[in-house]
């Protein structure tokens, strides 16, 4: 029961980690993006994705 927990939080920080990252890139980045979908390039949408959390992660860490 206690991992089923612990991997359901685990799931719940990354869609929520994503889910912010994709609001993130539509408020900034608009054209881009539904370009990107118009085109039907989701692997630039995904590595767009990624290099925003990535940049997130690496601020945090600037702090600690």
């Amino acid at each position: 029961m206690k991992v089923a927990l612990q991997l359901n939080a685990i799931l719940g920080l990354v869609s929520t980690l994503t889910a912010s990252a994709i609001m993130s890139l539509v408020l900034t980045r608009p054209e881009t993006i539904a370009l990107a979908v118009a085109q039907r390039e989701y692997g630039a949408v995904a590595m767009a994705v990624v290099t925003q959390i990535a940049g997130w992660l690496h601020a945090l860490l600037r702090f600690l």
